[in-house]
């Protein structure tokens, strides 16, 4: 089964230089990019058939190597997480969850109701 994990990393700009935190934003896309991660909608997004937990202990991994360059790297890092994106709701697109009824309805009710349709196959 095939998962959608998304990876946020928001730098601390509030407390370091914002050209210091552009340069180790740099040094962190260069290594997602090239462990398998695509960047897209402010995340690091990665379709994997590994859980999620598997994917922290690797992201971990990976932004361990940028610690070795760097000591202070983590006093960088205001905020990382994952999440899956299957599961998530992406609120940018417009809510239809009132917009549209649908209900099951048979074609003997539809009969008695005198609604007129076509039958374009028939089950076998």
């Amino acid at each position: 089964m095939s998962n959608n994990f998304g990876l946020f990393i928001n730098l601390d700009y509030a407390h370091h230089p914002s050209e210091e935190c552009s340069l180790l934003w740099n040094k962190i896309m260069d290594k997602m990019l090239l462990n398998g991660f695509s960047f897209q909608k402010r995340a690091f997004s990665i379709k994997t058939d590994k859980e999620r937990i598997e994917v922290a202990k690797d992201v971990r991994g990976l932004l361990d190597e940028i610690h070795m360059e760097q000591s202070d790297f983590h006093s960088y890092i205001a905020d990382c997480y994952i999440l899956n994106f299957d599961n998530c709701s992406d609120l940018t697109l417009p809510d239809t969850s009132n917009s549209i009824n649908v209900e099951d309805i048979s074609m003997e009710e539809l009969n008695a109701l005198g609604v007129g349709y076509e039958v374009l196959f028939e089950k076998s």
